[in-house]
């Protein structure tokens, strides 16, 4: 039986004047934040609620040990509800403050170790463009022990509300907004062709699809070296489209093989995804080029409006080369005896991702992956 759900309730607001009035921050409330976001935002309207900052506990993508030091300081304020204004890192740590101290280590949660029970009202503010994170009952974390990015997902780790602010994306550098929106155009393709979806996730794949490589072309058009407010909207729903997406069906291999570059390199997620989805994608073409593969195809040739005697999945890679041009995984520090260690984390690690891939996908074939990449 197909299911599909959207649990938090979407707002969308004008303007983030406009989302402050409307939730009336109290003392009761903890604000959980990036110090830019907090000086631009929040000092101006002088709340009275806690505030804790990302950056005071560490720097990059989460982890762990990361989690762990915030919910200490966090579980001292006893606060009522979370509010988390950033981007997916941000929004992911600040699921797990909602939920009940049941242990004192992220990791237990991560293990099924401990219990996940959510006992505050959560209130996610996404203020980039990728994870989509503010839709889902996901979070991801680096788990130090294990040299790797692990994901959870359980109800309890849904929010309450997802308020959706175009005004919070003007003036994002362009290199970000980047990065971030190809971690959506991976969610939304992997969740096209994942094996569970079915004709409500399809819609939210495609139209996220559409809206990223849209604004793409909008962005390489317009000289400007920030996010232009035409596509700021666009791309913030195309996030919002494929979280509901692939929180409902899943992502594959893109992710799965992202994961041990992103965590041991300290490669941006989005960046991550975008060295492997053409290649994971090859993969597909080559073992079942029918079926979904086929349908996506066509999907595409629409979008980038190619002619009959072009391939779209070409013309895709050119225009993203165009964003972000193309280097091999050696760049970012990986060594040639990394092929072999990351093929065996992916195959020990991301089992929870591997089954959701459009075709099996074999440790050999995971390994000649990185092989024909590195």
């Amino acid at each position: 039986m197909k299911q599909f759900q959207i649990r938090p309730v979407i707002q969308c607001f004008a303007s983030f004047a406009e989302f402050a009035e409307q939730t009336g921050f109290t003392p009761e409330d903890c604000i959980f934040t990036v110090r830019h976001l907090h000086e631009q935002w929040l000092k101006p309207i002088k709340i009275q609620s806690s505030v804790l900052l990302f950056e005071d506990y560490g720097s990059g993508e989460p982890t762990d040990e990361m989690i762990d030091r915030i919910l200490a300081d966090f579980r001292k304020l006893k606060c009522k509800r979370v509010i988390a204004v950033g981007g997916g890192s941000v929004l992911d740590i600040a699921k797990f403050l909602a939920l009940k101290p049941t242990t004192d280590t992220a990791l237990d949660w991560f293990e099924s170790k401990a219990q996940l029970i959510k006992d505050k009202e959560l209130i996610l503010v996404p203020t980039t463009c990728g994870t989509g994170s503010e839709m889902t009952c996901i979070s991801i974390a680096g788990i130090l022990s294990k040299g790797t990015k692990k994901g959870l997902a359980a109800e309890p780790l849904f929010a309450d509300k997802a308020a959706l602010i175009p005004e919070l994306l003007y003036g994002l550098p362009k290199p970000v907004m980047v990065t971030s929106s190809l971690d959506a155009l991976a969610h939304a393709m992997e969740s096209f062709v994942a094996p569970r979806a079915h004709a409500y996730s399809e819609l939210f794949s495609m139209e996220a699809i559409r809206l990223i490589l849209k604004s793409y072309k909008t962005l390489l058009a317009n000289d400007s070296d920030f996010v232009v407010r035409d596509v700021a909207e666009d791309l913030l729903m195309a996030s919002n489209y494929a979280g509901i997406a692939f929180g409902n069906v899943g992502v594959g291999a893109v992710h799965a093989l992202a994961y041990p570059l992103g965590e041991k390199y300290h490669v941006f997620h989005g960046e991550a995804c975008a060295r492997f989805f053409g290649a994971v994608f090859q993969v597909y073409c080559s073992k079942k080029p029918a079926g979904k593969m086929q349908v996506l195809t066509r999907q595409l040739m629409q979008v980038l409006d190619c002619s009959e005697d072009q391939d779209p999945w070409v013309s895709m890679a050119d225009l993203l080369n165009q964003l972000l041009p193309a280097k091999p995984l050696r760049e970012y520090g990986m060594t040639e005896t990394d092929i072999e260690s990351f093929a065996d984390s992916v195959i020990l690690e991301q089992q929870r991702l591997l089954v959701n891939n459009y075709v099996e996908l074999s440790r050999d074939e995971i390994r000649d992956i990185f092989k024909t990449l590195w």
